[in-house]
């Protein structure tokens, strides 16, 4: 039965989707609208899911009639446009395939569907009746993603309160793991209700890469170019592989292995090369170290803020898939509006829908995007941009309204935002509090300095340089008459929409440099990515452009090759032969067995609203299972989220600790201020981020509290008659 259900929603999903792609008119392309249509089937549709979820909770049958609402609507505004619209695609695409067969972009698709149903296949599974995790990334994040679909799918939190934060609203945007609890609700697992739609998401935000880089002028290939450098970009992390290549012989010294004594010993430094590059190959298969720089304290560079991507965002960061793919659907959308010129209202209504969504998709998304989309309207003013707000604004205020009137951090904590870091990371050491003006004038000063172009060169590579090279070319093309005509002659294979979403996208890059949008300054990465994306279809048409020239040709190669060996390097990790001592492939445990046995009891035996205090550990299995509520969640996540803490950390480790004889005892009170039906007793204090290594547990033992699920670690007592 549940896969006769999950059937029936992929269907209406796809064909709530295929009919919101067909209200776009005939301004999109074949593949465009097929891959906006599993956009809008998914966002749109897990939208109206969560709507019908508010009024009657979170079924079968709210889950399956919010696609189908869509799809209903969509199919009464169109009036029969909707299947001619397809029609004609379908006609279209045959016409072209008969004349010239997409080899190369099948080729593609069937490579890059391959490689993320390998990869997220591997993100949650079973191991042994254990659930775990095959990415460290993937245990660290997904933990949350857990616990905010099992408070939907199994404890029924609608309307949504923060699991992680008992008594307060779920301001962290909760859509993409909503969805995946509707599929949960249908029968799916847990964790392939979380990694399915990822791997979905990932292989059309691949074709979407294309697809915008053709709609700005760029040829396929560029495209393709680009995806490799969104999922693998990086910098000059790679530059450790040869340190430790050279380390690792016996025969050299660690003074032989600097680049002073090579160029100032020629004779000796063929000798250190020709040694360095014989053990290259034995370095990249055993990977000591991460080259990116993720999650090790022995970075091959100092200060390398930017991972690989792969690793960083596209598989632990789910909002990030659902945010992207939205945003790219919707530059689509808007590119194809401006070329329909007078007919285009229907494509900017359905990107207006998806912008009027991202506030519950993913909220750096929205705020590159208004940036970027602010730059297009003003180059191409017009009324039928009304026609986007008209349809974003209803969607997105209720929302909007709620995160502002929201605590924005605490200064006790550390964690308030928005806040200023002139030269973001570059900077980060130097910056002390200071008036905006100040700011903006260390921000100016970062840009003329050698540890400022640094701090990028390591981190992107030539991305920067390059970014600013073309600046600085578009800026002459506005000078004299010579000087014009020479920078225009430079540029003139560059298509004039990608330079205007370039020109936007940098603006993007430069409020990075100066402004933090959330309490963790790293996180102002996934404002950067939208800026990235742009950059790497810039080079995929310089690559393009100078393969097609013989002498160019290694520039083509060069180019891409410099922004993509790092990230290489990193992904090889996967292969079987990295040593196990090395290997990144897990499993890393995110419960045990018995952990699974004790959180199945719990369920069955609390209230879905039920409140719990755990000892903040990330990969807690009774929030991650049961979806009860938790008094307070891993810290890590809720300061990266800007919570106000007030005094809840303190009063959870006076809970833990007990009471003394003969001292008025207060945890009875807490367990009331906090309204604690049930304590977790976990005696692993020293696990990374428990909130106490003071659990008096003998304490707890000894009051008579009701126990409720034992494991090997945890007792959980119900306090609900303290």
């Amino acid at each position: 039965m549940s896969g006769a259900l999950l059937a029936l929603d992929a269907v209406l999903a796809l064909g709530a989707g295929a009919a919101v792609a067909g209200l776009a008119g005939d301004a999109l392309r074949p593949l465009e609208r097929v891959l906006i249509a599993v956009v809008c089937g998914v966002v749109i549709g897990s939208g109206a899911s969560y709507g019908l979820a508010l009024i009657g909770g979170l079924s079968a049958g709210t889950v399956l009639g919010g696609p189908a609402a869509v799809a209903a609507l969509a199919l009464l505004i169109g009036r029969g446009r909707v299947r001619r619209v397809w029609s004609d695609a379908w006609t279209e695409t045959r016409a072209a395939w008969a004349q010239r067969p997409p080899v190369g972009l099948i080729a593609f698709t069937v490579i890059v569907a391959a490689l993320f149903a390998a990869l997220f296949a591997h993100t949650v599974f079973d191991d042994g009746g254990a659930l775990a995790a095959g990415y460290p990334n993937v245990w660290a994040d997904w933990s949350q993603h857990l616990s905010v679909e099992a408070s939907f799918a199994v404890a029924g939190n609608i309307p949504p309160q923060n699991p992680l934060f008992s008594g307060t609203p779920l301001l962290y945007p909760f859509l993409p793991d909503f969805q995946s609890a509707t599929l949960v609700v249908l029968g799916m697992s847990p964790g392939a209700a979380l990694a399915v739609p990822g791997a979905i998401l990932a292989v059309t935000i691949s074709l979407l890469v294309v697809s915008l880089g053709m709609r700005l002028g760029a040829r396929a290939g560029a495209g393709m170019i680009a995806v490799a450098i969104c999922f693998l970009g990086g910098g000059l992390g790679f530059i450790g592989v040869f340190a430790d290549a050279c380390a690792q012989s016996h025969t050299l010294t660690a003074a032989q292995c600097t680049f002073q004594h090579v160029v100032g010993n020629p004779g000796d430094g063929v000798r250190v090369i020709g040694t360095t590059l014989h053990n290259v190959p034995g370095i990249i298969a055993a990977q000591p170290r991460p080259y990116d720089g993720d999650l090790t304290s022995n970075p091959p560079m100092p200060n390398l803020q930017w991972y690989t991507p792969l690793f960083a965002w596209w598989l632990p960061q789910r909002t990030i898939l659902y945010g992207f793919a939205a945003a790219a659907s919707t530059l689509i959308l808007v590119q194809a509006a401006l070329r329909d010129g007078a007919r285009s209202w229907p494509a900017l209504a359905v990107a207006g829908v998806l912008v009027g969504l991202l506030p519950l998709v993913h909220v750096q998304t929205l705020i590159a995007l208004v940036i970027i989309l602010a730059v297009v309207a003003v180059r191409h003013r017009s009324r039928q941009w009304l026609v986007l707000a008209a349809a974003a604004l209803p969607l997105a205020i209720p929302r909007l309204a709620q995160l502002i009137a929201a605590p924005h951090g605490s200064a006790a904590f550390g964690n308030t935002y928005p806040w200023l870091e002139p030269g973001w990371l570059a900077g980060a050491a130097a910056n002390t509090p200071a008036s905006a003006p100040v700011q903006l004038a260390r921000a100016l000063g970062q840009v003329v300095s050698p540890g400022w172009w640094g701090f990028w060169f390591v981190n992107l590579g030539v991305a920067v340089p390059l970014s600013a090279i073309l600046l600085l070319l578009l800026a002459a093309r506005l000078g004299p008459a010579r000087v014009a005509r020479a920078a225009r002659r430079a540029t003139a294979f560059l298509p004039p929409p990608l330079i205007e979403i370039f020109l936007a996208a940098t603006l993007v890059f430069a409020a990075c440099n100066f402004i933090v949008f959330q309490s963790w300054d790293w996180d102002n990465t996934k404002l950067f990515v939208y800026w990235y994306l742009v950059v790497a279809i810039l080079v995929g048409v310089i690559a393009t452009h100078a393969w097609g020239r013989r002498w160019m040709r290694a520039l083509a190669a060069l180019v891409p090759a410099s922004m993509l060996i790092t990230g290489v390097v990193v992904m090889l990790r996967l292969l079987p032969w990295t040593p196990p001592e090395f290997a990144v492939t897990g499993p890393y445990t995110i419960a045990s067995a018995d952990e699974r046995a004790m959180a199945a009891r719990v369920s069955a035996m609390t209230a879905p609203g039920s409140v719990v205090l755990t000892l903040g550990r990330p990969n807690d299995p009774v929030l991650a299972i049961t979806g009860r509520n938790g008094v307070m969640g891993y810290y890590g996540w809720l300061w990266s989220y800007g919570i106000d803490f007030g005094t809840r950390p303190d009063d959870e480790r006076a809970i833990y600790a007990g009471c003394s004889a003969g001292v008025a005892c207060n945890v009875p009170g807490l367990l009331h201020r906090y309204s604690i039906d049930y304590v977790e007793v976990d005696d692993r204090v020293n696990d990374p981020g428990a909130i106490t290594t003071h659990v008096n547990q003998t304490w707890w033992a000894s009051q008579g509290y009701p126990v409720v699920a034992t494991s090997a670690h945890i007792v959980v007592y119900d306090v609900r008659n303290a």
